[in-house]
């Protein structure tokens, strides 16, 4: 028969240190990292959710890689939960996305696709959709990152409301 006290002892220093490991630890929460609008990631913790508010919390929606003079870029679209999108920049040797600068006309909209011109190397076409208050239902872009540090935007179509 087993002797009841260690078999006491052991259970109470057993939910003892458990007891101190739930204190001591941070909490961690699972899933994917946070991306705000400047494209950058942070880790999930409380502090973070209460900087960053769920309506300015991005996912990557769309990755695509392309290559001028011989390094390998990718573009990036993050879309947040009121449907608008953000373009973001993978370049070598960075460690972080940067948002594409000088691209005020599409980022913040609703970016409702992108897709490589197969035609042009480190090119794209971009579809956004016009806000309610405008005129314009939607334009079409080319997106141009041959350059991959001053992108251009030319407007390719638009289409107008009635």
């Amino acid at each position: 028969m087993p002797n009841f006290s260690k078999i006491i002892a052991f259970t109470l220093t057993s939910v003892g240190f458990y007891s101190a490991s739930i204190l001591l630890l941070k909490p961690v929460f699972a899933g994917e990292p946070i991306i705000d609008k400047n494209c950058q990631y942070h880790q999930r913790t409380q502090e973070t959710f209460q900087k960053i508010p769920p309506q300015n919390q991005g996912k990557t929606f769309q990755t695509s890689a392309f290559q001028v003079n011989n390094q390998k870029y990718a573009l990036q679209l993050l879309k947040f939960p009121n449907s608008t999108g953000v373009l973001c920049l993978w370049k070598p040797n960075a460690r972080r996305l940067e948002r594409l600068a000088d691209l005020s006309v599409i980022q913040d909209k609703v970016i409702e696709k992108i897709e490589k011109d197969v035609s042009k190397p480190a090119n794209y076409i971009v579809t956004v959709r016009g806000d309610k208050t405008e005129e314009i239902l939607k334009t079409i872009y080319r997106l141009n990152l041959t350059n991959p540090n001053q992108p251009q935007l030319t407007p390719l179509i638009r289409v107008y409301k009635k």
